[in-house]
């Protein structure tokens, strides 16, 4: 499983910056966990973030799971019935 530490919000200008490595991660041949401790914010990029790399692991039956999700991205990703992916351990024992 390859994990990949957020330390900034997910937002439009973020999501910009961080696009090759979300495509680089949507490519990957193992299971992908966002531990997602250092997100305070999330918007519709972030989520369209998270849901082209879930997408495409899903093509080739790897899973995207989403650990140390709380505040204001938990109850967005909730809202979206999003919470499927969520972990309930953190990312460093997974």
């Amino acid at each position: 499983m390859r994990i990949m530490k957020i330390d900034q919000d997910m937002d439009a200008a973020s999501m910009a910056v961080m696009k090759p490595v979300f495509e680089e991660l949507a490519g990957s041949e193992s299971d992908v966990c966002f531990d997602m401790s250092g997100v305070q914010f999330i918007d519709s990029s972030g989520v369209g973030a998270i849901v082209f790399v879930f997408k495409r692991l899903r093509e080739r039956s790897l899973k995207l799971t989403l650990a140390n999700v709380a505040g204001q991205p938990l109850r967005l990703l909730r809202q979206l019935k999003l919470e499927f992916m969520l972990s309930t351990r953190p990312a460093s024992v997974l």
